[in-house]
């Protein structure tokens, strides 16, 4: 045995025996077998064989020598001989948890194994409770990082305190119980310098670390952090992370850095913050991430709980009318014409427009003819965002939707009405010279018709809240990317609108009046014949 006694067996020669002692006392009422190597890992100098054969000497003598020796020492709160006893009952001598191991992250760029083993208990100074302590933060936690692509290893300490808080992840292992973390082994699976930096920034603000020396994101290195930040749930550097990549997306997608990598949750945090104007200017030569965001920007049109500062309108609703074959969404289907003589007028005299859904047409399939058009997912998401937003115009006074800004229809020359001797049987209809198409020079409907088309006029509020109104935000989208947004004007899509003039005949009605018990009547359909 390393160290002697005296010749009564009750006071050790030196410090290390009295430990032992104290150990061995507590173990009395434990149930055999003790796992004697445990033991032994406690006290510095001692075989598992000389651990055993000093308690059977001390269980053969019947007496404590901490009982005579140091009761003086345990009454000054010098040592928990009590808290100790405790510890080693339930953690070190548990013959069933001899090993256990847990893996966890199979598949990703940061896995971590634990399982249990022996930390840096031994190594520390002791406190006066008997643990290892840096600080006030709980003992020292021993990480082992392996790089297979470098082939590195290398180990870090951390004290366990601040290594739950930052990365939440190892709460679950590293609780505040004696008996999990004094077992606990932390083995990550990282690159090693990443890691590094990681711990860098746990330990940002901790007395020892050099304010200089905090960690900093950057291009090469944010999407890296950012993947093994939020696998370790380490919230506010995932946090900083997208934020960074917001503010330097054309920097990082120069880098060689792999973008596939970023799930659907990173990837949705990072596009909403990106307005639709920014995501344009993103220069990304090989379109490693901004066909994702416009691709969540599609998505988010199509959410009708998501609250969408680019867009006033979504497109949840989206369908085509069989008739006039434009897509419509609920909101803008009584704004928008139809094809002519499709009109309801409501019980006030008010026009209301009406269309008829197809059910042959599907979203998915449209959006994947549009791509084929296209050729990219920034212009379809465009195209789609003109297609659900719309706007007024002051000189036709019509609703139009933004795709179809240059479709504003006039006649380059003013109407003509001749005298009663006219050839036209009326005073009351005219014609235009520069098509031949009749009028009523008392039109009751109002609607626009022309033989050409030109951009439509939106009148914006004045003054400086003017700039910031919905309607001008509006235009400024829809100006900045008309290339994009606006379709050619066609008439099969835009044929005259209401009543049509016949040759031969005055226009023939039919008008369906429904009864209504409030208010005598509902709207009434009128239909415009024309043979």
């Amino acid at each position: 045995m390393s160290s002697g006694y005296s010749e009564n067996n009750n006071f050790p020669y030196d410090n290390n025996q009295m430990v032992l002692d104290m150990i061995l006392c507590s173990l009395v009422t434990v149930p055999q077998p003790i796992n004697w190597d445990s033991v032994a890992r406690l006290v510095p100098g001692y075989t598992p064989k000389e651990c055993a054969k000093r308690y059977e000497e001390l269980k053969n003598n019947g007496t404590s020598p901490v009982d005579n020796q140091y009761n003086p020492l345990m009454a000054t709160g010098g040592i928990p001989l009590e808290s100790l006893a405790t510890y080693i009952k339930s953690s070190l001598l548990d013959p069933a948890e001899d090993q256990e191991e847990l893996e966890v992250g199979q598949g990703r760029t940061g896995a971590v194994s634990a399982r249990k083993s022996s930390t840096e208990y031994d190594k520390l100074p002791l406190s006066m409770n008997g643990e290892s302590m840096e600080g006030s933060q709980g003992p020292n936690m021993v990480i082992h990082v392996c790089d297979e692509a470098k082939n590195l290893k290398e180990d870090f300490v951390c004290p366990r305190d601040l290594l739950v808080s930052e990365m939440k992840y190892f709460a679950e292992y590293l609780s505040t119980d004696a008996q999990r973390w004094e077992e606990v082994d932390i083995s990550v699976h990282c690159d090693v310098h990443i890691f590094n930096w990681l711990m860098k920034y746990v330990k940002r603000n901790s007395r020892e670390s050099d304010k200089s020396e905090a960690p900093k994101l950057e291009p090469a290195n944010v999407i890296s952090i950012l993947i093994s930040s939020e696998f370790l749930k380490m919230d506010s550097l995932v946090e900083e992370c997208i934020n960074y990549c917001h503010k330097n997306m054309s920097a990082i997608v120069a880098t060689p850095c792999n973008m596939n990598c970023i799930n659907a949750n990173l990837l949705t945090r990072i596009a909403d913050l990106f307005t639709h104007n920014e995501a344009d200017e993103v220069k990304d030569r090989k379109d490693k991430f901004k066909s994702k965001i416009f691709c969540k920007k599609i998505e988010r049109l199509f959410d009708p709980e998501y609250k969408n500062a680019d867009s006033p309108a979504n497109a949840s609703t989206l369908y085509r009318c069989c008739l006039c074959k434009r897509l419509l969404t609920k909101e803008a289907e009584q704004k928008i014409a139809c094809l002519p003589g499709k009109i309801n007028i409501d019980q006030y005299g008010n026009i209301v427009y009406f269309h008829i859904r197809d059910k042959t047409w599907d979203i998915h399939e449209h959006l994947s003819s549009q791509f084929e058009e296209l050729k990219s997912w920034r212009d379809v998401y465009w195209r789609l965002w003109g297609t659900v937003n719309w706007l007024t115009c002051n000189r036709c006074k019509q609703s139009f939707l933004c795709n179809e800004l240059s479709h504003c229809q006039y006649h380059p020359e003013p109407a003509v009405y001749p005298g009663a001797a006219s050839s036209l049987g009326s005073t009351g209809t005219g014609i235009y010279p520069c098509c031949n198409q009749k009028v009523l020079r008392f039109d009751p409907t109002q609607l626009p018709r022309g033989c050409k088309v030109k951009d439509h006029v939106i009148a914006l509020p004045e003054g400086d809240d003017g700039l910031e109104s919905p309607s001008s935000k509006l235009l400024y989208d829809l100006v900045q990317h008309r290339d994009l947004i606006v379709v050619p004007y066609s008439k099969d899509l835009n044929g005259e609108s209401g009543v049509i003039i016949n040759d031969d005949k005055s226009p023939e009605c039919n008008v369906h009046l429904e009864p209504n018990p409030l208010h005598g009547q509902k709207s009434g359909e009128i239909i415009a014949v024309s043979e």
